[in-house]
């Protein structure tokens, strides 16, 4: 006489199932909730690394344009008319909005022009006005703006031949500090012609310019 034996069946219990669901569920919002982080840092991240790109290629510009400027003994000095009106070297004006800068710096700067690059350069005078200044475009929104006047003149902060280029449209603070030679105090403002006739240097001995970026994103960053 053979027994037969009886097989039970495996399998989960709704209990077991609901058990596992919902595990795998609070693990699924964890991975979720991680990537979307990861995500965003990501995004914060290269948003940062722009900022930065920009702020370099911004210090470059500017300061080559620093390192070339000259001051004209021989325009300044040659003859009477108009000397009064008349500014060579550099000419920097602070402008504080709230707890922004938004300074200016006009000057003269012997290299060659950046803008006008339709002239020969055999014609190239060498000498240029440059100036930097934040102009308001929208409310709360400033551009960086660079000014290039291919010939001198009497303003120096502006002129009739002048090219004027946006070079940064996430500048919201643009400080800038000088330094006499043999002194720590920084001076919010100078004038080189006014410093020639107290027969001093005409040029500072040192420059310190402080740019504050802030993109669409809301990152902001501070050069140092």
């Amino acid at each position: 006489m053979h027994r037969h034996k009886s097989v039970r069946m495996q399998g989960f219990t709704l209990l077991e199932l609901l058990i596992t669901l919902s595990l795998f569920g609070a693990i699924m919002a964890f991975l979720t909730t991680s990537f979307f982080q990861f995500q965003d840092q990501n995004r914060r991240a290269e948003s940062i690394f722009q900022l930065r790109q920009e702020s370099r290629i911004l210090e470059r510009i500017i300061r080559e344009d620093l390192q070339n400027v000259l001051f004209l003994y021989g325009y300044m000095s040659g003859g009477t008319k108009d000397l009064d009106r008349r500014k060579s070297g550099l000419y920097g004006i602070s402008e504080e909005v709230g707890e922004l800068n938004k300074d200016a710096i006009h000057m003269h700067v012997a290299r060659s022009s950046r803008f006008h690059r339709s002239v020969p350069f055999q014609r190239d005078p060498v000498v240029h006005e440059i100036s930097y200044f934040l102009e308001e475009v929208e409310q709360d929104q400033l551009h960086l703006k660079r000014r290039e006047d291919f010939y001198i003149d009497l303003d120096i902060t502006e002129g009739e031949e002048s090219i004027v280029y946006t070079i940064s449209e996430n500048v919201r603070s643009f400080d800038i500090k000088y330094y006499k030679a043999k002194s720590l105090d920084a001076l919010d403002e100078w004038d080189s012609t006014e410093v020639y006739k107290r027969k001093e240097h005409p040029l500072p001995a040192g420059i310190y310019v402080t740019i504050e970026l802030e993109n669409e994103k809301g990152e902001k960053l501070k050069t140092d």
